[in-house]
């Protein structure tokens, strides 16, 4: 990490950080990688909350994918897909509140070997 960005939040799967250089907020998530100004961060959060899980999930429920969230990102032709603990990672991971969450065992990657 450059010495102008800093880590603002992280969590399982995702992480936040702002570049004082840039003025750009980046977020990654999974395989997902986002820089946004500040409003269109703020514009993005407000979507996300707005968006209604249930009646996704019964709008999808015949849908072959196990994702059945979608969630637009700008281009009419593409948008990414999520499942409801997802999209509340998600939704965690660019909320406001900076607080600590420690991880679970079951949440640490580690491969443990035996000698």
């Amino acid at each position: 990490m450059c010495a102008s960005q800093k880590l603002l939040k992280k969590t399982p799967h995702g992480t936040l950080t702002f570049c004082n250089q840039s003025k750009l907020f980046q977020f990654v998530f999974n395989n997902l990688c986002f820089e946004l100004y500040e409003w269109e961060l703020e514009n993005f959060i407000t979507f996300l909350n707005r968006l209604d899980v249930n009646y996704w999930e019964e709008e999808l429920k015949c849908s072959l994918h196990q994702r059945k969230i979608p969630v637009s990102v700008g281009c009419s032709h593409f948008m990414i897909l999520l499942n409801k603990q997802e999209l509340n990672e998600l939704r965690q991971l660019l909320s406001n509140d900076f607080t600590i969450d420690l991880l679970s065992s079951k949440e640490i990657n580690y491969a443990l070997t035996y000698n």
